[in-house]
């Protein structure tokens, strides 16, 4: 985590990376919660990150790298195909920020352990189990959280 994620105020940032047909759904509820703020849609398709940006009110569109070169994203929510989960994850650790990935983690056992031997953000967390497809990032005095921090460890 970079220092300047430690002190932030305000709404936190976000970039969409995956504009595929669960988007929408992602789209939907994090522009409807106030303390984030959707700067970002981003996917391998420009057309299609820029269609989600039109049609949820995302100021910026691109490529993945759009989105993590973003100094005001904090938080890179992962929807991409299982196949480049890992990939985008580490990626996004690597530019300092937060991760939330749709499950799976990653396709495969070499993948997961890839990720394993980087650096971890804070706050990350996959869905799965019985978490719902959102599930609220919030501050805490003890800095980032998540519903499922304790995997994280």
């Amino acid at each position: 985590m970079t220092p300047a994620h430690r002190h932030r105020t305000g709404p936190m940032g976000v970039a969409v990376v995956g504009c595929g047909t669960i988007s929408d759904q992602y789209l939907t509820n994090l522009t409807a919660f106030p303390d984030l703020r959707v700067l970002v849609c981003a996917d391998l398709d420009p057309e299609r990150a820029r269609s989600q940006a039109e049609a949820y009110g995302v100021p910026a569109w691109g490529g993945v790298a759009r989105g993590l070169a973003d100094p005001d994203v904090e938080l890179v929510v992962n929807l991409t195909v299982p196949a480049a989960h890992a990939e985008v994850g580490r990626a996004a650790v690597e530019a300092g920020k937060h991760v939330w990935n749709e499950k799976p983690l990653t396709a495969d056992t070499a993948g997961a352990a890839s990720c394993s031997k980087r650096p971890r953000p804070r706050a990350c967390g996959s869905a799965g189990r019985r978490t719902p497809s959102w599930a609220p990032v919030c501050r805490a005095r003890c800095g980032w959280c998540a519903p499922v921090r304790s995997a994280c460890r």
